[in-house]
């Protein structure tokens, strides 16, 4: 996305030096820049959207810490499908990124009881630890085939082990 946004920004430069030089351009070239001009803007748009901190639709890490989930249920008369919002952390080789991550999720009513679970022991203060387990995935989704909503089904949340003190 940083170089959509690196194109958009030098599209800018390009079209406010043409419109310098060339004076006199044929009006449809300029209707043309400006058609241009406004889908370089939606684009830049999106692309601050990522950047400022809107949750992202990627798929989540295989090892994460969770900080917090709210959850909107599908609502027939409203129309909307559901979603799930998750405020975590990802780890790699045991070690936390610098910042947390948030992320959008479609609606799925097996992950919403296991948050539900989660945020409850978050609540009564033990830290809860995701980890995607991709066989266990692929196991149960062969048994259920195709069920709609079903992406993680080999997620589950422990219980963040203390730290290990060192040696007196």
């Amino acid at each position: 996305m940083l170089f959509g946004l690196t194109l958009a920004y030098v599209f800018f430069i390009a079209l406010v030096l043409l419109s310098l030089i060339y004076s006199r351009i044929f009006w449809g070239v300029k209707a043309l820049l400006i058609i241009l001009a406004i889908g370089f803007y939606s684009l830049s748009y999106q692309g601050w959207k990522e950047t400022q901190g809107w949750p992202s639709k990627t798929a989540l890490p295989e090892r994460f810490l969770l900080h917090y989930a709210v959850v909107e249920e599908p609502d027939k008369e409203m129309g909307s499908e559901g979603r799930i919002y998750m405020w975590l952390t990802s780890t790699v080789d045991h070690q936390l990124a610098e910042e947390p991550r948030a992320f959008q999720l479609d609606y799925d009513l097996g992950l919403h009881g296991k948050l539900e679970t989660a945020i409850r022991e978050i609540n009564n203060g033990n830290l809860q630890l995701g980890e995607l387990n991709p066989n266990q995935a692929i196991e149960k989704g062969a048994k259920q085939k195709n069920r709609a909503g079903q992406k993680y089904l080999g997620l589950q949340f422990v219980k963040l082990p203390d730290p290990a003190l060192p040696e007196k």
